[in-house]
């Protein structure tokens, strides 16, 4: 990626989060990046095209964070474990990232194109849920609610330890890890 065009995603995903979509106009983004307008358009066609392009770019950045853990010789609960500390740790130290992905995953102005291809790249970094499913570790739930429910609990743990930072530690978080494991073992 150009600096350019890393310039320009940073300044769109910081203004996004904060401002919203239609909050953000194109120069606003060029002049937090440092950028001319001009030059935002040379790298994204259309505000639309940058939205997409950034919660891409976000997805990504988290598929990175949680694809390196997943072992098939360690039992199912300890890489459970370690995805979701992968994502609850990403949710604190990547928190404008985060936040973008859960401000607009549900939006408009992210194309189902774009959603199906990173969702597509997710999908082999979530087998170690779906393990667990089938060899009946868990609660017999259907994939996608099970997968709801773990970024529930993600989101939950993240939100709360941004109200307590000063709880934020090695126990507290297996205490919100065994709280979630606690509601899908059998």
């Amino acid at each position: 990626m150009k600096e350019k065009e890393q310039k320009i995603l940073d300044a769109s995903l910081k203004l996004f989060t904060e401002r919203g979509f239609q909050g953000t106009s194109t120069a606003e983004i060029a002049k937090t990046a440092g950028v001319a307008t001009g030059t935002l358009f040379h790298y994204f066609k259309s505000k639309e095209e940058l939205i997409n392009r950034l919660y891409f770019y976000t997805k990504e950045s988290l598929l990175t964070e949680i694809s390196a853990h997943c072992d098939d010789k360690k039992p199912f609960k300890e890489n459970l474990k370690e995805l979701w500390l992968d994502l609850v740790n990403f949710g604190i130290n990547d928190s404008n990232k985060f936040q973008f992905i859960i401000t607009f995953h549900c939006s408009p102005y992210i194309t189902s194109l774009t959603k199906e291809e990173i969702e597509n790249k997710l999908e082999g970094t979530l087998e170690v849920y779906k393990k667990g499913l089938k060899e009946q570790e868990i609660k017999e739930v259907y994939f996608e609610l099970a997968m709801d429910y773990l970024w529930g609990s993600v989101v939950s743990t993240v939100d709360h330890f941004g109200k307590y930072p000063e709880k934020f530690n090695a126990h507290n978080l297996d205490l919100a890890f065994e709280l979630f494991w606690d509601g899908i073992s059998k």
